[in-house]
């Protein structure tokens, strides 16, 4: 599946990534754009921190990022981000509180987001590929 246009991208996405998985790697490289969240920037670094080779993770990190259009947190992601809280609490499906960053920033930017992680499809109006599902979506 072609994922064409502007596609941001999910921590275990930007790993899979960096590990060569091939479905991850063909949907990243033929996309336009890539949008990398804040947070997913975020948490990338402290992984690359908390691991034995920090300074050299962190490098392709910072790389990864410099061929990706870095989204950040302004007025209108943190709206969306206290709309996306109070309907997953409302609705009884909590999710990780970064996660409800990251789809506040796609939902915002109105992009697909990458991801394996299954709790994003609660997320109301949030487009998830998931290379794990046969038919990408």
């Amino acid at each position: 599946m072609k994922a064409s246009g502007r596609l941001a991208v999910d921590t275990n996405a930007v790993i899979a990534y960096r590990e060569g998985i091939s479905e991850v790697c063909a949907l990243i490289d033929e996309a336009d754009v890539i949008i990398l969240p804040v947070t997913v920037l975020g948490e990338l670094l402290y992984g690359a921190l908390n691991s034995a080779k920090a300074e050299k993770n962190e490098h392709i990190i910072q790389k990864f990022a410099v061929h990706s259009l870095v989204m950040q947190v302004d007025e209108a992601v943190a709206t969306r981000y206290a709309n996306v809280r109070f309907d997953l609490k409302k609705r009884g499906n909590p999710i990780p509180e970064n996660d409800i960053w990251v789809a506040a920033a796609c939902l915002e930017l109105e992009v697909p987001l990458l991801s394996r992680d299954g709790h994003f499809n609660f997320v109301n109006g949030l487009k998830v590929i998931n290379w794990e599902n046969t038919g990408g979506i």
